[in-house]
């Protein structure tokens, strides 16, 4: 009776110990064999900007489930759907910004870099780079390649030209010191007429102005800038003064060609009546100081964009 006994224990220790075996076959339980893994396979990837397809041979580690920690075991990566076979020692086969599991989980092709995971005719090679050159976290990366317009500015992604922020600018007029008398005849006051616009859009200002006298305003208005384009592109940004008097106060008459005109203040390089330029934000958000025949003007533009949060 004791034999028996001793018999059966024994035998359930040993049905134990076989528990704890490793299939040599399969020594890290990933689904390939041991001889697969040796063997390997080939993989076929096309990399960022490269035309042609580049094929070359891997094999993985047969005593590690997931050889490069990317999420998906060697298994995964040797048949991934629909027969794109991924490097199993890259976390990144095509090199795109996005591991293999990210782009297993997300529906993009692993082994081909281009693809425009939301349609917002960004490629989404290209859009990580820009948001990884803007500091952006990489958990914050995988929302935004899925997400069209990032800054909420109406355009989307690919067609904006800044598309973390919506951009805006204040303008701000600070003093004007006018030299000329604009009136006819002279009262010695001036209702000036101060017109600031951006694109198509503009703001007019009513100041009485005193000939000969510095004087310090506060006039601002945040203008929303046109988004569309890309980056470097530039926006129309003109300033006009002049005179609003009514009759003939409002008439310039020492134009050679007779045809009497507004009486705008030449305050500009060169004598013009109008300060036009195409401005860039990213490089003309400055104080500036202008002058002409009919006085000076001191104003500044300040960038007031609104940003996304990136972190």
């Amino acid at each position: 009776m004791k034999r028996i006994a001793f018999a059966v224990a024994f035998m359930v220790l040993l049905g134990t110990l076989a528990g704890c075996v490793v299939n040599d076959e399969d020594r890290d339980g990933d689904g390939l064999t041991k001889e697969n893994e040796r063997q390997g396979w080939e993989v076929h990837v096309v990399y960022p900007h490269a035309k042609n397809t580049t094929t070359y041979h891997v094999t993985s580690d047969p005593n590690k489930k997931d050889t490069d920690g990317d999420g998906l075991t060697d298994y995964e990566e040797f048949l991934y759907p629909d027969g794109r076979a991924t490097d199993p020692n890259k976390k990144d086969t095509d090199g795109d910004g996005l591991t293999d599991y990210e782009e297993f989980t997300l529906g993009t092709n692993p082994i081909h870099w281009q693809h425009d995971l939301d349609d917002d005719g960004f490629i989404d090679y290209d859009e990580i780079t820009y948001y990884k050159q803007h500091g952006i976290t990489h958990e914050k990366i995988l929302d935004y390649i899925q997400t069209q317009d990032v800054d909420g500015d109406g355009v989307p992604d690919g067609y904006d030209r800044d598309p973390l922020r919506d951009l805006r600018v204040e303008v701000r007029i600070t003093e004007i010191m006018l030299m000329s008398y604009l009136d006819s005849p002279d009262d010695g006051i001036i209702e000036g007429e101060i017109n600031i616009s951006f694109d198509n859009s503009w703001v007019e200002f009513e100041e009485t102005l005193i000939p000969r006298t510095n004087q310090s305003f506060n006039l601002s208005h945040i203008f929303d800038l046109t988004d569309f384009g890309v980056p470097g592109d530039t926006n129309a940004f003109s300033i006009v003064i002049k005179d609003s008097d009514e009759g003939e106060g409002l008439k310039a008459k020492s134009f050679e060609d007779g045809i009497p005109e507004y009486d705008f203040a030449r305050l500009f390089e060169g004598n013009q009546p109008v300060y036009a330029v195409n401005f860039d934000i990213l490089t003309d958000c400055t104080a500036y100081h202008t002058w002409g025949t009919d006085g000076e003007l001191w104003f500044e533009v300040i960038d007031r964009s609104v940003e996304v949060d990136g972190s």
